[in-house]
């Protein structure tokens, strides 16, 4: 008969599971779970951080790229020191982006790059926000008209691209600059005069340009249209005769089409389509300052009230 001390005294089964020698130590043990995550989380993070670097790296080359350049307005030069079919054309950018670009060269389509000893071959540096004035000399190829488009060379802080700048609505300079470059006369001798306000309103402003025909043949004025941006224009009942010498006075009614385009433009143009015994022709025409003024007030009236 077993006692009560005999009763409670436990089964000794021993060590369960495999023995471990005592030569190994703390290595023979298995690797606790915590260190195992521990060692992946680290391995993620620094993945991770070199993702995040890499990725920062991928877009600050593209910002640097990234290069927005908007064409303004087209000067013309003709005449010496330049030969009857070169031209000096001044072209003026605007920087648009966020940081500032070198222009190198620019390259106009309907052109030809020629060499005149005296371009300036320094790199142009545009700031954000700023016009620059871009010089290229060129001569005219009749075979392709100019589309307005220009093929612009510039430096950024990722290198040197080539970008193309189109042109804006109602760019007429550049196919004036064409046209001139691929006749063998002169010109057409037809320019506008300093021009007179009749009235102006909200509504709109009136004013009388006066078109000369300086040819020694008479001519004809098929249509008027206004090339300022921003800007529509009617006219007097068209076509017109001219004689040669003579000036007729047409009155023209602006008026605002955009306000955007109209607090930018920086030139007040008009396109005139003319008619003589040889050729129909259409050339541009800037107006003088008494005009440009004008409209800076219409457009004020207009958009800002």
């Amino acid at each position: 008969m077993e006692t009560d001390d005999e009763r409670t005294v436990p089964l000794e089964l021993g060590t369960v599971g495999p023995a471990y020698a005592d030569d190994d130590g703390e290595t023979a043990r298995p690797t606790p779970r915590w260190r195992l995550w521990t060692g992946l989380g680290a391995a993620l993070v620094v993945g991770a951080v070199v993702g995040i670097v890499a990725n920062n790296a991928r877009n600050d080359a593209a910002e640097y790229a990234e290069v927005d350049l908007v064409r303004g307005s087209v000067d013309v030069e003709f005449g010496a020191p330049l030969s009857s079919n070169t031209q000096r054309l001044h072209v003026n950018l605007i920087n648009t982006g966020p940081r500032e670009v070198e222009i190198l060269s620019v390259e106009i389509d309907g052109f030809r790059s020629v060499e005149d000893g005296e371009s300036d071959d320094h790199a142009v540096t545009a700031a954000p926000g700023e016009w620059v004035r871009v010089q290229s000399t060129v001569e005219a190829d009749c075979t392709t008209r100019p589309p307005g488009t220009l093929q612009v060379r510039v430096r950024t802080g990722s290198g040197e691209q080539t970008v193309v700048v189109t042109g804006q609505p109602g760019d007429d300079q550049l196919i004036w600059a064409w046209q001139g470059g691929c006749r063998s006369d002169s010109g057409t001798g037809v320019f506008i005069g300093d021009t007179r306000t009749v009235s102006a309103d909200a509504s709109g402003a009136r004013i009388v340009l006066p078109v000369t025909n300086g040819a020694d043949e008479p001519l004809t004025v098929t249509a008027m249209e206004a090339t300022t941006p921003g800007f529509t224009m009617t006219t007097d009942p068209l076509p017109i005769d001219v004689d040669a010498g003579q000036t007729v006075q047409v009155e023209t009614l602006w008026t605002v089409t955009d306000c955007e385009d109209a607090a930018r433009f920086a030139e007040a143009t008009v396109a005139v389509n003319i008619r003589n015994e040889s050729m129909d022709t259409r050339v541009s025409q800037p107006l003088g300052n008494p005009t440009l003024i004008e409209l800076v007030r219409l457009a004020v009236r207009v958009c800002e009230t």
